[in-house]
């Protein structure tokens, strides 16, 4: 017999606030590139509260340009692009560095090359800038609910 559950019961989003690692993958290989990360859903708070600042943000300026008469402000590809890789950014909550390697299986650990610099907001911008790649691997990873459930 089948039960009911009550909608107050049902946050099917509540795990997208734990971490989901991933290991990056070679686009050319398809092989895993030993780089590892960690990255919230899409549907976790830091995100969500991310997004709806940067948009009524958005909106603002917009407003104030028209009030000031400035009718058909048209954004840039450039600024496009830095929206998207922010909000990819904002995903990432960690990586492994040097010597991080517990947890990892045998196999894995033939290839981890742990990244040197540490997990900052800005040297996530920056992998994200010079890999878009690794950037389109993050949203995926970020987007597919059942990597949190």
């Amino acid at each position: 017999m089948q039960t009911a559950i009550s909608i107050d019961d049902l946050d099917l989003t509540k795990s997208c606030e734990d971490g989901f690692e991933f290991e990056v993958t070679d686009d050319g290989t398809g092989k895993g590139a030993g780089i590892f990360l960690t990255v919230v859903g899409a549907h976790a708070p830091v995100v969500l509260d991310w997004t709806k600042k940067a948009l009524n943000q958005r909106r603002k300026f917009d407003d104030m340009q028209e009030r000031r008469g400035k009718k058909g402000q048209i954004r840039t590809i450039e600024e496009d692009i830095e929206f998207g890789t922010e909000a990819t950014a904002i995903r990432v909550t960690s990586w492994r560095g040097p010597g991080q390697v517990e947890g990892l299986t045998t196999e894995q650990l033939t290839r981890f090359r742990g990244i040197a610099e540490p997990c900052t907001h800005a040297n996530v911008i920056k992998l994200c800038t010079i890999n878009p790649p690794i950037k389109e691997q993050i949203l995926k990873a970020s987007e597919d609910l059942t990597n949190f459930t």
